[in-house]
């Protein structure tokens, strides 16, 4: 990368320390950047909202944590003013914040000269043009109150930026999201089938995510019932790996469709990639994504994937190459995908390994590392 100007870089969390999710590839991302900073002789600083177990990819690196709130609007704190000027804070790298923000001005004022925001935030957009889209335009290139720079997790996340956001072209860079390679599974298949009650002569469809309505693992439960319609002695059970908001209510549906042969819900697994291995294909179903990191995973175990047609959500999946793309929110469609799935093995295993093979060429971790180191080239 670029010499640094004179300063130290502020990589800010939006959750405290012990919050997953998705946030194991920012971890990445704020280890690259810390590297290079600590490299030129500068130091990076992480900002946690509350800090109690670090992860260890934080642990293990040249990384200072430190607990201060970076607030997404409103004012900023005298003791955040003063961790900037007494730091010599002069880069900041936000995740999913706003690009127009009149915080910046406030955190220019304090010292910082260079904001940069990766978008990793979900949903298809429309463009906007006339006199919205105009007035929009112009008040993401004022200076003082706009990022620098934006990361997109695609290209087509970055059009979006453009078309909808109405950011700059030249101020959107792509990274495209990336993981690692999904390895087999530790434990045999009919263990890990056994965990969950599931016969051993069963095929398996999974899913894995938050049990969020935004997820759709109702949708993915009423396609079940549409299932058992087309093919009431099909052998297919639903896995779908996660715990949220809507678990409860997920339950009960399962139990007033009388699906307790077909669906399981375990909840929360630390164990759930080692289920990747047990399954013959996935789905998801979410409304929106940026771009979804377990569409990418279930492609990498060689699964074949059925998604709605839903730009973002289907970004990586070529209808009958490596997964199906089922009429949104048409649960005979999404059934019927599957039951064609279920009765060829040949086409399952044929359209897995595209999915896996496009995952590990186009979708790796190495590759989205590349790409950060690149774009960071700019931004830095």
């Amino acid at each position: 990368m670029k010499q640094h100007d004179n300063g130290n870089i502020l990589l800010v969390s939006n959750y405290p320390s012990d919050v997953g999710y998705a946030w194991w590839l920012m971890e990445q991302f704020w280890v690259l950047l810390a590297n290079d900073f600590t490299s030129r002789g500068a130091k990076a600083f992480l900002a946690y909202p509350s800090i109690t177990q670090l992860p260890d990819t934080i642990k293990d690196s040249c990384i200072t944590p430190v607990e201060l709130d970076i607030p997404k609007s409103g004012t900023l704190t005298s003791e955040l003013k003063t961790f900037i000027k007494t730091n010599n804070i002069r880069h900041i790298y936000l995740t999913d914040r706003a690009w127009f923000n009149p915080i910046y001005a406030a955190l220019r004022r304090a010292g910082v000269r260079n904001i940069v925001v990766h978008d990793h935030t979900p949903g298809d957009r429309p463009a906007i043009g006339g006199l919205k889209g105009l007035i929009k335009a112009i008040r993401h290139r004022l200076p003082l109150v706009c990022a620098d720079s934006q990361l997109c997790v695609s290209p087509l996340m970055r059009q979006r930026s453009i078309s909808n956001g109405r950011i700059p072209s030249q101020h959107c860079h792509v990274v495209q999201n990336g993981i690692p390679p999904v390895p087999p599974a530790t434990a045999s298949r009919e263990l890990l089938l056994k965990s969950l009650d599931i016969p051993g002569d069963r095929r398996v469809c999974i899913t894995t995510g938050r049990a969020h309505p935004y997820k759709r693992f109702d949708f993915i439960i009423n396609t079940a019932a549409e299932l058992q319609k087309i093919l009431p002695d099909n052998n297919l059970v639903f896995v779908l790996i996660g715990d949220g908001p809507d678990f409860n209510r997920l339950q009960q549906l399962v139990h007033t469709l009388n699906l307790q042969e077909h669906v399981r819900l375990p909840g929360f697994r630390t164990d759930a990639k080692e289920f990747l291995s047990a399954a013959d294909m996935a789905m998801h179903a979410a409304l929106g994504e940026g771009f979804s990191l377990s569409i990418a995973e279930y492609m990498s175990a060689g699964l074949p994937v059925l998604v709605p047609d839903i730009a973002s959500v289907k970004q990586a999946i070529d209808h009958e190459d490596n997964g199906f793309v089922y009429e949104k929110n048409n649960v005979v469609s999404a059934a019927s995908y599957i039951a064609a799935l279920l009765n060829d093995e040949n086409r399952r295993q044929a359209m897995g390994l595209a999915a896996k093979t496009k995952a590990n060429s186009q979708y790796s971790l190495e590759n989205c590392a590349q790409e950060f180191r690149r774009a960071c080239q700019t931004l830095f």
